[in-house]
C-alpha cells in the first residue's frame, strides 16, 4: 500500500519533473510505460469531444496518495497523485492474479490495466473540466444529489472516451468483445476502491458508491454502438443483448476477485451483485437521477461554449432560465 514520505514535499510538478527526480530506477520505467499512455488518448478526447478550450495540463502531486488525484479547475490542470501509479501498479497485479492470462487490446500493451487506470482517473478529470461542471455547481450548489450526478456524468464520459478509442485501433473485433474488454480494465479500476471505502449504498456526500459506478459504466458500454449515438433508453435489441453478457461478464469477475486483497473481517457475498439486486428500484440513485435529468440539458450547453463566455454569474443564471432547468 502506498505511504507517503515525510521527508518528501508535497507539490505539483511536470511530469517530466517528476520522473527525472526519481532514484529507483525500475520504478521510474515502469511509471513512464503506464504514462505513456496517456497523451494519445488525450488528444484523441481533444479531438473528438471538440474541446474549445482545450484540455487541462497534466501535472504529478508528490507525496499524494492515490484518492488525492484532483481537477485543479481555476489554473487548468488536471493533478494525478503519486500515491495513483502505485496503485495502479497494484490493480495490474490484483488483475493478473484474478484473469491469469488475458486479450491486450490494442493499443495498450504491456501493463493494460495500470494504463487503463490512469487513462480512466485523468479522463474522468478532464471531463469534469469539460463538461464545465464546476459551473453546474455554481448554479446548483454542492448538494449530494448534484455532485453525484456530476460524478456519474464524468464516468460515463470517460467510459465512452475509453471505449471509443479501443474501438479505433480494433475495427474488425466485433463490439461485445471490444466491450468485455473494456469494462473489464475499467472494472479492476474501480473495484479495489471497495476494500477502502466505507459508506452506504446510497453513497457519501461527494460520490456514489463503487457498486453504482460501476453498474452505471455497464450500462453506458452496452448502449453504445457503431451509429455513434448511445441508445439511452434502450430500444435496440443489441443494448439488451450486450447489458446481459455484460452483466455475466461482472459476475465471473466478482466470483474470481481476490478476497484477500479487501480489509474485510469475515468473507462475504459480492458486495457489487447485492447493490445490484438491492437497487432494482432506483432506491438507491433516484435522487442522483433526478437531479441528472434536471441539469443535463444545462451541461451540454455549457460544454458547447468557451468558458469565458459563461464563467460568471450572469450567464450561469441567464442559460439556466432561458432553457428552464427546474430547482
Amino acid at each position: 500500500m502506498w505511504m507517503p514520505d515525510p521527508d518528501n514535499e508535497r507539490r505539483s510538478m511536470p511530469i517530466s519533473d517528476f520522473l527525472d527526480r526519481m532514484k529507483d530506477d525500475d520504478n521510474r520505467e515502469q511509471y513512464q510505460h503506464i504514462i505513456s499512455a496517456l497523451p494519445p488518448f488525450l488528444n484523441e478526447i481533444k479531438t473528438n469531444w471538440l474541446a474549445i478550450d482545450g484540455i487541462p495540463e497534466i501535472r504529478i502531486i508528490t507525496n499524494a496518495s492515490a484518492n488525492e488525484t484532483e481537477l485543479r479547475d481555476i489554473v487548468n490542470t488536471v493533478c494525478l497523485a503519486e500515491g495513483l501509479l502505485e496503485r495502479s501498479l497494484g490493480v495490474q497485479s490484483i488483475a493478473e492474479k484474478s484473469l491469469g492470462t488475458y486479450n491486450v487490446p490494442r493499443p495498450l500493451g504491456p501493463l493494460s490495466v495500470a494504463k487503463a487506470c490512469i487513462m480512466w482517473s485523468c479522463a474522468h478529470e478532464i471531463f469534469h473540466y469539460l463538461r464545465r461542471h464546476a459551473l453546474i455547481e455554481k448554479h446548483f450548489g454542492s448538494t449530494p444529489e448534484t455532485k453525484h450526478a456530476l460524478e456519474f456524468d464524468a464516468d460515463l464520459c470517460a467510459a465512452a472516451a475509453f471505449y471509443r478509442y479501443l474501438q479505433r485501433f480494433s475495427t474488425k473485433v466485433p463490439s461485445i468483445h471490444l466491450k468485455k474488454t473494456a469494462f473489464r480494465l475499467l472494472y479492476f479500476s474501480l473495484r479495489i476502491n471497495l476494500a477502502e471505502e466505507n459508506i452506504k449504498w446510497a453513497g457519501s456526500a461527494t460520490h456514489p458508491h463503487t457498486a453504482a459506478r460501476l453498474m452505471d459504466i455497464l450500462s453506458k458500454l452496452a448502449m453504445m454502438h457503431n451509429t455513434g449515438v448511445a441508445d439511452q433508453n434502450f430500444e435496440d435489441p443489441f443494448s439488451h443483448l450486450h447489458l446481459a453478457k455484460l452483466t455475466r461478464l461482472l459476475i465471473d469477475l466478482e466470483s474470481h476477485y481476490p478476497k484477500e486483497t479487501e480489509n474485510k473481517t469475515a468473507p462475504r457475498a459480492s458486495e457489487v451483485i447485492a447493490f445490484a439486486k438491492n437497487n432494482s428500484n432506483l432506491e438507491y440513485t433516484r435522487a442522483r437521477n433526478s437531479r441528472w435529468d434536471e441539469i443535463q440539458l444545462l451541461i451540454n450547453q455549457f460544454s458547447m461554449m468557451p468558458r469565458e463566455a459563461i464563467d460568471n454569474e450572469a450567464s450561469i443564471a441567464f442559460l439556466g432560465d432561458v432553457i428552464s432547468v427546474p430547482r
